[in-house]
């Protein structure tokens, strides 16, 4: 299997609850560690207070995680984009997380050992942090990465040229105003893309590729159309499935090319279980 860090790399989706849980489990995990195994000198260092410090530790962990699940990515909305995520980005995030934790860490010990700053306290601390975190944080995202690979795989799909359209010959799309209406042949609809505040409908005529704008959320015509081979497959994109002529599939998803307009669609996860099972028929 051909490896990279540029591979595609599912960026989990910003769930506060999720990452709330997920927190506060890595606080917890580091609180055990340190309090059951007592590793780097501190089961030499005999003093009352020592299991509270100890679990501070894992305070910290928790709080630097909050700081950088729900602040951080506000700020930098484009680099953490799902279809710009890599493997080699996911591991960079993890690394910037240890980092963050290094500090915390650093700043925690001195309130309460007031040892200085210094460039080998800070490495130290990083060190002490990376050791703790990186190898399991490390193997999670490359384990993750190879299931994911492995769930996304085509090679049971079959995508023919002559799939056949189902009876129903035409589909008439109603905007909201419950006036201003599209009617098309099922065969020659393309995909219907979201587009602010209307939805693009995009159909061939005459073999050539014609778009019409109708005032509606696209979630409104799925509604409409009542068609086993026109599916919903994206937040911004429905997609008549006839028209498909690959199908591909990375740790992201699954990415639908069309035999008649040179775009790529990706497949949302919310939708893959959809998009696989007509494949698979």
């Amino acid at each position: 299997m051909n490896f990279s860090l540029s591979q595609p790399y599912p960026r989990p989706v910003q769930n506060p609850r999720r990452w709330l849980i997920s927190s506060a489990g890595a606080g917890l995990f580091v609180a055990l560690f340190l309090l059951i195994f007592q590793p780097f000198g501190s089961d030499n260092w005999h003093d009352s207070k020592k299991p509270f410090v100890l679990a501070g530790y894992g305070l910290i962990t928790f709080c630097c995680l909050l700081l950088v699940g729900f602040v951080v990515p506000k700020w930098f909305k484009s680099w953490h984009s799902e279809q710009n995520w890599t493997v080699g980005r996911e591991i960079l995030w993890t690394l910037f997380i240890i980092i963050t934790i290094t500090f915390g860490n650093l700043f925690y010990g001195q309130f309460f050992f007031n040892n200085g700053f210094s460039l080998e306290s800070v490495l130290r601390w990083f060190l002490i942090t990376t050791s703790v975190g990186i190898i399991p944080s490390t193997v999670v995202t490359l384990v993750n990465y190879n299931i994911l690979l492995r769930k996304y795989a085509t090679s049971d799909f079959r995508v023919s040229p002559t799939l056949p359209v189902e009876s129903a010959t035409e589909l008439t799309l109603i905007a909201e105003n419950e006036k201003d209406s599209f009617t098309v042949s099922v065969a020659d609809l393309l995909f219907v893309e979201s587009a602010d505040n209307y939805s693009e409908v995009v159909y061939l005529q005459t073999d050539k590729i014609q778009k019409t704008l109708l005032r509606s959320s696209l979630s409104r015509l799925e509604e409409q159309i009542k068609h086993p081979d026109i599916l919903r497959c994206h937040r911004s994109y429905i997609v008549n499935l006839t028209q498909v002529s690959s199908i591909s599939g990375n740790a992201q998803g699954y990415k639908l090319m069309l035999k008649s307009v040179p775009i790529i669609v990706s497949v949302s996860r919310r939708y893959a279980g959809l998009v696989a099972n007509y494949f698979r028929k």
